[in-house]
């Protein structure tokens, strides 16, 4: 029995990794998948819009970066947030950031099945 709708916003520049995203989400059914954008100005837009409950966030992208997003939007209002990027370089600021995972691309479908379980169950248990 799912208990309540997880949505999620997808926020990359690359129309292919959205795609890959959209499509690992839209098996899940208790996932509603609330908006894509391909820039942080977009994505910060949409966070105040949507109020997601959970955020997969690109690193590099025009506009404005994810650190940037979340600087914009202001760490105590983000969702959590899953990094996405094809760089590990970026892993220790993305957690000082607040992130609640990372991923690299290409995006491993067993690890994100496992990443995405384990921020529902905090979701659930925040609520």
């Amino acid at each position: 029995m799912i208990d309540q709708v997880f949505r999620v916003l997808i926020v990359d520049d690359e129309t292919l990794a959205r795609q890959r995203l959209v499509t690992l989400l839209t098996r899940v059914p208790d996932v509603k998948i609330v908006g894509e954008c391909q820039n942080g100005l977009e994505a910060v837009a949409a966070i105040r819009a949507q109020q997601p409950d959970l955020v997969f966030l690109d690193v590099q992208m025009p506009e404005l970066d994810g650190f940037d997003v979340i600087t914009e939007v202001g760490p105590d209002k983000m969702p959590q947030v899953i990094f996405v990027t094809a760089f590990d370089d970026y892993a220790v600021s993305a957690f000082e950031f607040g992130a609640f995972a990372y991923l690299l691309k290409p995006v491993d479908h067993v690890r994100f099945h496992h990443t995405l379980d384990r921020a529902r169950k905090r979701t659930n248990a925040t609520s």
